[in-house]
């Protein structure tokens, strides 16, 4: 297996949905640095099985090319739980068929976190695997879970394998009462102390600060830029055309966490 371990946390991280062989097939070569298999938001419950039942062998096959497979699951209380579990069957216990990192959604409280790490280190000791290996990653997507952020990302035991946190932008601009078709200016300007939050949460605790995605077409350069200035030096993305564009407008290694 490749290891991960030594390498700097990814910057670009490409969300696709796990039932499309062609998406996943294309992400691969992309230029992202990590592919999240997004279960909640990207697959259609439909496609949920067809999805758990590829990773393994799909994260076998990112890993070689020193990328990272990670997943985001559902709430553990809606079905991530046993999504966790299913993933991990499916990996027959090689940790090159696992995920780099586990994405829970709209986290808004600090047991939301620990419940699941626990949940992961049942799956560790179940399926023989280091402890320890398995991390996590927080997707703060309402005006709750930013602004509590400092306490949910604050360093324990509770939470040990918590690598950093996402801004789920769409989500958060939704709770905060924007529009989609509100000027792009409106949506960002709003948004943007909310990034600075998280940014400032993630530097004092020496998390990895993963910024929302940019959805228009025009602005993405000004708006990196922004941001590398506060800190956020990773970036989800959804659209993979933006990649080439990001890796020349994100900073070099030397400005980055390491697992």
């Amino acid at each position: 297996m490749t290891s991960l371990a030594t390498q700097p946390l990814p910057q670009r991280w490409l969300f696709v949905p796990g039932d499309d062989a062609a998406r996943l097939e294309a992400a691969l070569t992309s230029g992202a640095d990590a592919i999240v298999v997004d279960l909640e938001e990207f697959t259609a419950p439909e496609g949920r099985a067809l999805a758990i039942s590829r990773f393994a062998e799909f994260a076998r096959r990112a890993r070689r090319l020193h990328l990272w497979p990670a997943v985001r699951l559902n709430l553990l209380e809606h079905g991530g739980r046993e999504e966790l579990a299913a993933l991990l069957q499916t990996a027959l216990g090689e940790l090159a068929g696992t995920p780099a990192a586990v994405f829970l959604p709209a986290v808004e409280q600090r047991s939301q976190l620990a419940a699941l790490d626990e949940a992961l280190a049942e799956q560790e000791r179940l399926h023989a695997l280091p402890a320890g290996c398995l991390k996590s990653i927080a997707t703060l997507e309402s005006e709750a879970g930013l602004v509590n952020a400092e306490a949910l990302l604050a360093p324990g035991r509770d939470t040990s394998r918590l690598l950093g946190a996402l801004i789920g932008t769409g989500d958060l601009a939704t709770d905060l009462g924007l529009m989609p078709d509100q000027p792009a200016a409106i949506i960002t300007e709003t948004l943007k102390p909310w990034r600075q939050r998280l940014a400032v949460a993630c530097r004092t605790h020496q998390r990895l600060a993963i910024d929302g995605p940019w959805r228009w077409q025009h602005g993405l350069g000004t708006d990196q830029h922004w941001a590398n200035q506060q800190g956020l030096h990773a970036r989800c993305v959804i659209h993979p055309d933006q990649l080439e564009a990001l890796y020349d407008l994100m900073p070099a290694d030397s400005h980055r966490l390491r697992r």
